[in-house]
């Protein structure tokens, strides 16, 4: 077993993005991922999808999930589950940071654009 504090967790600050991967094979963990993430006012992830299911859960802000040509709100308490392939995107459309934990379900976890060219992760 590790215990860590999420303060001890390298921060990696990107355009509009801050990132923490809490979990990972990396890490330790053989099969999934946990990521926390603050996404600025304004900011967006790419248009993206991986091959493997994924839990957001929004924890403050406010915002969009784009998916199958809609857009569903998401605040602190929204939980989406995302299925393996869905092309998504997670939009800012506040005036605060957009905080979320992501759960994926594989590690480490490819992730390509909707045209299927692969976005290379920076953690």
């Amino acid at each position: 077993m590790q215990v860590r504090h999420v303060d001890s967790i390298p921060m990696l600050e990107l355009p509009g993005i801050r990132h923490q991967t809490l979990a990972s094979r990396a890490g330790g963990i053989a099969s999934f991922e946990v990521w926390r993430q603050a996404l600025a006012p304004g900011s967006a992830t790419p248009l993206h999808r991986h091959d493997c299911e994924e839990v957001v859960v929004f924890t403050g802000g406010r915002g969009v999930m784009r998916h199958a040509g809609t857009e569903t709100p998401c605040a602190a308490g929204t939980v989406l589950l995302c299925q393996p392939n869905e092309l998504h995107q997670i939009v800012n459309t506040g005036e605060e940071a957009l905080t979320l934990y992501g759960i994926l379900s594989v590690s480490p976890v490819p992730v390509v654009d909707a045209a299927g060219a692969a976005i290379p992760l920076p953690w």
